[in-house]
């Protein structure tokens, strides 16, 4: 139409009615508007409307900071191309100030110089890092790493619960391990972690790799080789794998699992939602949950992992040393110290040299060879007091020595539960200063003896409760299985002529004749068991 401009979507309504056979050129220049001419021109492309629209030269508009630009910061961009947009901004608020002192330049200028050095380093700027994707081949490579499970908020028995993931991962089939580490990246969790997975999996690759983990790098030398400690060099010796770690900082390049942890992170968020609570009775109960989420996560993966089994160097005979061997001297106080904590033992071992194997997740005591005592280790963040004492060891000797109870330094860790604080506490109060440690001593010990902790507590709560008096008599014979009520047995009055035969020339008595009248029922013999 005369006057007005044709518009691209016109021309493509021509295209569209002229592709139907039966209507004409001139149909389909009226039903898009246009004249049959520029119809034709628009067949043979070349009309305006099919040019390709060449690139805008000219900014729609101007900057305030165009001159500062190209007189003073290209210049310092030439000079030190590391500067960021952010120091540049810095730079022109310290340099360019108004009359009253405030900048000249606001926040609103800082997009305009992100566009700008980004342009700039885009055209002169050094190259950037890299990364070439790897094609990975069966039983060659395994990694380890560690990763943090704080922000889930797992509890065990409704107490926050910190603790790391040790996650061992196949490259090539993305088979996987955990374990659940209580302490820091130590050499037992990675030694302890890695030979289970080993184990699970029934073969060792070729290659282990991490990144510089303390528990198997010093981190002091640039070499990896003279670098790396000897604990962790003979475990990879031990299982044939060749120890390699990627460069400090560069997490892509053990990608394989550090992609993998935020994987199983959300998938462990997803199952705790589908449970429907983050508590769980204890810490073996949580990490067999754990490990039943890893194995359906392998069974995917089934067809990839079964060809790489068949690529894994065998097993060792013997598995390395996957704990700290330490020779301790146990005091007359019956403890021993290992990494800052305090421990009690059993008093016997008292003024004995024992060895302790430290595991990341418990302690081990040997007399000699003959292993004696083995209990959870704990670490000194987790607790709020370093000591860690089990009542069994020195109950027998606190009883005897009832007035060391109450200002006892470790008094509270000497209290089984919450169960047997409220009892103390409830003791403590009913009774005088002397008589409150006795009474509740022989209750702990009554627990030590017969191995009847949580039904005596829950049996002396309910005494508390129902504000009956706390009678240990009464509770020991209930609960002293090992001596029981003594049963009732009839008394058997004998006669007395029967100690007549004992007597010399004395006179034979007549039938019939009374000879206890005087002192019948003095003597009566009872019978018990014994």
């Amino acid at each position: 139409m005369s006057g007005r401009h044709i518009s691209k979507q016109q021309a493509k309504l021509y295209m569209r009615y002229r592709q139907n056979s039966e209507l004409t050129q001139e149909a389909c220049s009226a039903k898009a508007g246009i004249s049959t001419r520029s119809g034709y021109s628009i067949e043979q492309g070349k009309h305006h409307t099919q040019k390709p629209e060449s690139p805008r030269q000219h900014k729609t508009r101007t900057s305030p900071i165009d001159k500062i630009w190209e007189e003073e910061l290209l210049g310092m961009l030439k000079l030190n191309p590391d500067l960021q947009p952010m120091t540049l901004f810095i730079h022109l608020e310290r340099t360019y100030l108004g009359e009253q002192g405030d900048p000249l330049y606001g926040e609103s200028i800082l997009r305009t110089l992100q566009r700008k050095v980004a342009a700039w380093k885009a055209e002169h700027g050094s190259g950037k890092p890299v990364i070439f994707p790897q094609s990975h081949c069966p039983g060659q490579m395994g990694l380890s790493d560690f990763t943090h499970m704080d922000k889930l908020g797992i509890t065990i028995c409704g107490v926050p619960f910190k603790h790391m993931l040790y996650h061992f991962r196949l490259v090539y089939s993305k088979w996987s391990h955990v374990m659940v580490v209580q302490g820091g990246e130590s050499f037992q969790a990675l030694s302890q972690g890695l030979q289970q997975a080993l184990i699970a999996l029934g073969g060792a690759p070729k290659e282990h790799r991490t990144d510089s983990l303390s528990a198997a790098y010093k981190n002091l030398s640039p070499k990896t080789q003279e670098d790396m400690t000897a604990q962790y060099e003979a475990l990879c010796s031990q299982y044939g794998m060749i120890p390699t770690r990627n460069n400090k900082g560069i997490s892509h390049e053990n990608g394989s699992v550090e992609s993998s942890h935020g994987h199983l992170k959300n998938r462990i968020a997803q199952e705790l939602i589908l449970r429907g609570s983050c508590d769980f009775e204890g810490v073996s109960a949580y990490e067999c949950w754990l490990q039943n989420i890893v194995a359906n996560s392998n069974r995917r993966n089934n067809r990839n992992i079964q060809a790489e089994k068949q690529a894994l160097q065998p097993l060792p005979d013997y598995q390395c040393i996957d704990y700290e061997i330490v020779s301790v001297n146990i005091s007359k106080l019956s403890m021993i110290i290992i990494k800052n904590m305090t421990y009690s033992v059993p008093s016997r071992l008292s003024g004995h040299t024992i060895t302790v194997h430290i595991y990341q997740d418990r302690l081990e005591l040997y007399l000699g060879s003959v292993k004696v005592e083995s209990f959870q280790r704990h670490y000194q963040k987790q607790k709020r007091s370093r000591y860690v004492i089990d009542y069994r060891h020195v109950i027998h000797s606190l009883v005897k020595k009832p007035g060391a109870f109450r200002h006892c330094k470790y008094r509270d860790e000497l209290l089984p539960n919450t169960v047997w604080q409220e009892i103390w506490k409830y003791i403590d109060m009913t009774h005088c200063t002397k008589t409150a440690p006795k009474l509740f001593l022989r209750l702990l010990k009554l627990a030590s003896d017969y191995d009847c902790e949580a039904s005596l507590g829950q049996h002396v709560m309910e005494l508390i409760r129902n504000k009956q008096p706390v009678h240990v008599e009464q509770i020991e014979s209930l609960f002293n299985r090992s001596n029981p009520g003594l049963p009732e047995s009839p008394s058997v009055q004998h006669a007395l002529s029967s100690y007549d035969c004992y007597i010399p020339n004395s006179p034979t008595p007549q039938q019939g004749e009374n000879t206890n009248a005087d002192i019948s029922g003095c003597f009566t013999t009872t019978t018990q068991n014994t």
